[in-house]
């Protein structure tokens, strides 16, 4: 008896279940010069796995401009270029802890305590880059708040208070929904760093139910979670104006200087 064409599509699809296509980010979304921000990049391929927890391992700087690879295959998710594995995904079940929220006056406040105002490794990063202008980056600045301090007297939190500009949304008035994992980012390496510090993503697993509206302000609240060796480990949240959670993330970081 001979197979349908049917049937032979379902039996490819066993032999091989993942389901590919080909994602460019652009340029202006860049983290470090010449690669895309982490945080971006783990939202774009989070949102191939539907809601909940992702974990997301970013295993080599992802250029911007370059079609990529992007295979999806239930609850995993790789990114690639030429063969070679990027950015490697799954679903990862479980509760996030997150940081409590500050005064929104204390958030307000904390700008002007960001480190990067005087020595800043990227100027140019889409989320937190001193570089970019409101219509072209989230310009998300945390500085130290109240709290005991961590081990060694740094600040043990950070926070920021910050509007999403109008030109990064959408006709709806919404942000794409990377730009909340990407918000997620960076203050969870600022309340690690150091002067003449450098670290990368490493991973990021987090959970971003909510989109960021334009004109909005919201507070990212950040804290340190532990060290081992060039490793940092941080926790990271967005509150809304009304002081409802919308997305929280657990970060890896990685020094390199």
């Amino acid at each position: 008896m001979g197979t349908t064409t049917s049937s032979r599509r379902h039996l490819a699809e066993i032999a091989d279940p993942w389901l590919s296509t080909t994602v460019t980010f652009p340029a202006g979304r860049i983290g470090p010069p010449g690669m895309v921000n982490g945080g971006w990049v783990s939202g774009t391929v989070a949102g191939h796995l539907g809601r909940g927890p992702v974990e997301v391992t970013l295993q080599a700087p992802t250029p911007p401009g370059v079609p990529l690879d992007l295979r999806v295959a239930d609850d995993r998710a790789t990114l690639g270029v030429d063969g070679t594995v990027l950015v490697a995904a799954r679903r990862a079940p479980g509760p996030l802890r997150a940081p409590a929220p500050v005064e929104p006056g204390e958030a307000r406040a904390a700008v002007a305590g960001f480190g990067g105002w005087t020595e800043h490794p990227f100027p140019g990063c889409f989320v937190c880059g001193t570089d970019r202008l409101p219509h072209d980056g989230l310009r998300i600045f945390p500085g130290p708040v109240a709290g005991p301090p961590a081990a060694g007297g740094r600040p043990a939190r950070v926070a920021a208070a910050f509007r999403p500009h109008p030109a990064l949304a959408g006709p709806d008035g919404l942000l794409p929904p990377e730009a909340g994992w990407a918000a997620l980012d960076c203050p969870t390496a600022w309340v690690h760093m150091r002067p003449g510090g450098v670290a990368l993503l490493g991973r990021l697993r987090a959970e971003v139910p909510g989109r960021l509206r334009a004109g909005e302000t919201y507070q990212v609240v950040a804290e340190r979670a532990g060290t081992d060796g060039r490793k940092a480990y941080g926790r990271g949240a967005i509150y809304d104006g009304g002081g409802r959670l919308v997305g929280a993330s657990e970060a890896v970081w990685i020094s390199v200087a």
